[in-house]
């Protein structure tokens, strides 16, 4: 190698190197590019004919829009050998000015006249950072979390996601031991990831097919993960590493079981519907046939009748027509909401006005063991809602707490609620038979009836609920077996409906 009218080293040797090359002299000035560096920088070969080049004429080093190619040859003259780019380092050519990012090293040699050279090593990162950004969105974007084990050193090297995903501390390096990751994963699924890693690790084929496992989270819960992989062998064949990915499956796992509750509950309301069908004749005629008969009575047997029979007949003509009325309305009510055609009509209604006109309703259908009674405050309170609906859902659970109970008293009233001041709470109580604790989440259920041997459809409760929650609403019980329940709805004082 000489100094002056041949190039430094052999241009084929440099031109063969995938990275650009960048050589300069003990003045730090450019001497010889190779072909990589030509095409990065933008700088035809005839340019070699020019050498020796100031660095600014053919490039500069940025780092924080600062230009540190200086500070760096610097450091390299006071005696440093090789200095490594910072990350974030760009290099800026000055054709078209045109910056790239770059890794890239400085290393010193010496000639053999003993004089330093200076080499620079770089390489265009733009595509390796766009390639790692679109891997990492989807990444990120599909919770999908690589892996790979070392098994001379039996160790799991994991993506940090995946530690801060599963709120977990991370071990040294990203890793964890076998040991550690066995312990993570949910007892019931240790046997098939085993039987997954044996087939991996034989070396004679790829366990190709998915499996899913749950992992425990820092916070002490389960997720479902469904994991992939397969082996880079060496040279014999023998596998010496696995590398894999691991998908968080948990949320089509919560899809899925909601989607297999939906159906269970489907499956279990066309069980009631059915039977609730069945059980419409019985409940429609049994009514029917009470107010045929007794009017037949009446009309055919109506002098013979003394006049206190002829008022219990009266009476119970009454009573199995209003159970009839119910039953009817009770159907009609299920087919609008069937058919979303419940009609609501909203005004400013006084609750004090409302409770008033129940209880007169109620007084005309008094049971001497049962003392029905609205319980008002002194301050009236005025809501924005459909008072016939309303009323109905009052009515029906007084309705639904004669019938189980036989002395004692149901009474009725409302309140501010005491846990927000923005909601009244509307309540029926009565000193009936109770509701069983396992009875009470189904209560508000289409079709379901508490004792079979009561008259009625199902439908009350559930209508109710849906009335309830078309006032923006909600509905709740508190009942005990032997002492009585209470049914509550709490609605907004100021909210405006949606419909009108």
């Amino acid at each position: 190698m000489e100094a002056n009218g041949q190039t430094l080293y052999n241009d084929d040797l440099l031109n063969i190197l995938p990275d650009g090359v960048i050589i300069l002299d003990i003045n730090r000035e450019v001497i010889q590019l190779n072909q990589q560096a030509f095409t990065e920088l933008h700088v035809h070969s005839s340019v070699n004919a020019m050498m020796p080049l100031p660095t600014n004429k053919i490039f500069k080093l940025l780092n924080k829009k600062e230009d540190i190619l200086s500070t760096i040859l610097e450091e390299i003259r006071q005696g440093k050998k090789v200095y490594s780019l910072p990350e974030h380092t760009f290099m800026q050519e000055q054709v078209d000015y045109t910056q790239f990012p770059i890794r890239g090293e400085f290393a010193t040699m010496e000639n053999e006249e003993g004089e330093k050279n200076i080499l620079f090593f770089f390489r265009n990162i733009t595509v390796e950072l766009t390639q790692e950004y679109i891997l990492n969105t989807a990444l990120q974007r599909t919770r999908i979390y690589p892996w790979y084990y070392d098994i001379s050193r039996s160790e799991f090297t994991l993506d940090d996601r995946y530690f801060e995903h599963l709120g977990i501390p991370a071990g040294e390096n990203n890793t964890l031991t076998m040991e550690e990751y066995v312990n993570m994963i949910h007892p019931d699924d240790r046997q098939t990831m085993a039987d997954a890693f044996v087939v991996q690790l034989s070396g004679n084929t790829t366990f190709d097919k998915t499996v899913p496992f749950r992992l425990r989270r820092g916070d002490g819960t389960w997720e479902w993960f469904e994991g992939q992989s397969t082996y880079i062998a060496n040279i014999s064949g023998h596998p010496y590493r696995l590398v894999g990915i691991c998908l968080s499956i948990q949320e089509y796992k919560d899809i899925e079981n909601t989607l297999i509750e939906a159906r269970k509950k489907a499956e279990e309301s066309d069980r009631l519907k059915m039977a609730f069908l069945a059980n419409m004749s019985h409940e429609i005629r049994t009514p029917l046939n009470a107010i045929v008969g007794f009017s037949d009575v009446i009309g055919s047997t109506y002098d013979e009748l003394s006049e206190e029979e002829r008022a219990d007949f009266v009476r119970l003509i009454s009573i199995n027509s209003e159970h009839l009325v119910r039953l009817i309305d009770d159907i009609l009510d299920l087919s609008k909401i069937e058919s979303n055609t419940i009609k609501f009509t909203y005004s400013n209604y006084s609750l004090k006005s409302i409770m008033k006109d129940i209880e007169k309703e109620q007084v005309m259908k008094n049971v001497p063991e049962i003392e029905i009674k609205a319980i008002l405050p002194d301050d009236d309170i005025y809501i924005t809602t459909d008072a016939t609906r309303l009323k109905q859902v009052i009515c029906n659970f007084i309705n639904n707490a004669r019938k189980f109970t036989e002395e004692g008293y149901i009474h009725f009233g409302f309140m501010v609620n005491p846990e927000n001041d923005d909601s009244v709470c509307l309540f029926v109580e009565d000193t009936g038979e109770g509701i069983p604790q396992e009875c009470q989440k189904e209560i508000f259920d289409r079709f379901y009836k508490v004792n079979t041997f009561k008259q009625g459809t199902g439908l009350g409760l559930s209508i109710c609920k849906t009335i309830v929650e078309h006032l923006q609403g909600c509905i709740y019980v508190v009942s005990e077996v032997g002492r009585g329940s209470r049914f509550t709805v709490t609605l907004p004082l100021e909210k405006q409906p949606v419909e009108a």
